[in-house]
């Protein structure tokens, strides 16, 4: 099994470097170990896209429909494909996500809005942050989509109210579970030296299943296979100079 996940990390690290032809590779000896590996499958259609193989990626996207016929990446770009339209590999995936330690962190969110709300939540999609008495509601396009666990609220709350900055989006969605990146954008005088997240905290994997579905269809709703669920440690756990706040 550790061969498969070394082999997948390798073939999503090709695709964010856009070495298409080493993607294709990797991704075909996963297949001659797993002929029913859709993501790895879906992978390939992609790749063979991006070197303009469009005959190629059919097949592939084809052979993913006869193992999962609601597969809804290999559906949505056997379509566009069908369609004459143009698919192009996020670009974001290049530049969003990066994590940087005590100043960025993959959330999964607690008490998740409705069906409704969550299947039409976009990766990339910005949020924004209503501090309430004891938790941070996250929400996007003036929808509610869940908030953040209590004492990573707690924390935050304390580092805004102090002059904090902090961006934050969708990474992953699904009917089931929806994470956030926050990402410190300014840190106050005052907060000089608190770490928003602590190093010690567990992120995300940056070669997540998570960043596999964002590089395969960065508009389809995911559900994540690894998640950042730790509970966090107080303000006062992080430094002593917010102990005033």
């Amino acid at each position: 099994m550790s061969v498969q996940i070394n082999l997948r990390n390798l073939a999503i690290k090709n695709a964010k470097d856009g070495d298409w032809e080493a993607a294709i590779k990797n991704n075909l000896q996963l297949i001659e170990m797993d002929p029913e590996n859709t993501n790895a499958l879906n992978r390939i259609g992609l790749a063979y896209i991006q070197i303009k193989k469009l005959s190629k990626a059919k097949k592939y996207f084809k052979t993913v429909l006869k193992i999962d016929i609601n597969n809804r990446i290999a559906q949505k770009h056997l379509e566009k494909l069908n369609n004459n339209q143009v698919i192009t590999a996020p670009e974001f995936v290049k530049q969003y996500f990066i994590e940087e330690p005590g100043k960025t962190k993959t959330v999964q969110l607690l008490r998740l809005a409705g069906k409704q709300v969550l299947e039409n939540i976009c990766i990339g999609q910005t949020c924004e942050f209503k501090i309430k008495n004891r938790f941070i509601s996250i929400e996007s396009k003036g929808k509610y989509l869940g908030t953040l666990p209590e004492d990573l609220s707690f924390r935050l709350s304390k580092l805004i109210k102090n002059g904090n900055i902090y961006s934050c989006q969708v990474r992953s969605c699904s009917l089931k579970q929806c994470c956030v990146y926050i990402k410190e954008i300014f840190q106050s005088e005052i907060n000089k030296g608190a770490h928003s997240f602590p190093s010690n905290d567990i992120a995300l994997n940056p070669l997540s299943e998570a960043d596999d579905t964002i590089i395969l269809e960065e508009n389809i709703p995911v559900e994540i296979v690894q998640t950042d669920n730790d509970f966090e440690r107080t303000l006062d756990d992080v430094h002593s100079s917010a102990d005033d706040i």
